[in-house]
């Protein structure tokens, strides 16, 4: 028995946000993640989350053929899973 994973709601909002929101849209968005984060551990998430949310728009305005919407919502599914097991760490290797 085969069972499909499931899609983030959450990324089936930011899928939207990175499809209709141009690149200073998406950081405006992200300050106000940033700036209403409850605690320190949430800002640092939403902080690196945000970092690559960017990277991900930069590098889709590059690429010839946009991913589909339920392909952009399955990488989303990954990151936010990814961000929620580094505890808003950084992966090694990468950033300051």
């Amino acid at each position: 028995m085969l069972i499909e994973p499931s899609v983030d709601p959450m990324a089936i909002q930011m899928a939207q946000l990175l499809s209709a929101s141009d690149l200073d849209e998406l950081r405006e968005v992200i300050s106000r993640w940033v700036a209403t984060a409850a605690t320190q551990q949430q800002r640092r998430i939403f902080q690196n989350f945000g970092a690559r949310l960017v990277e991900l728009k930069l590098e889709l305005s590059r690429v010839p053929q946009q991913p589909t919407r339920e392909e952009l919502e399955a990488l989303l599914t990954m990151m936010l899973r990814l961000a929620a097991q580094s505890d808003g760490k950084p992966p090694s290797g990468s950033g300051p």
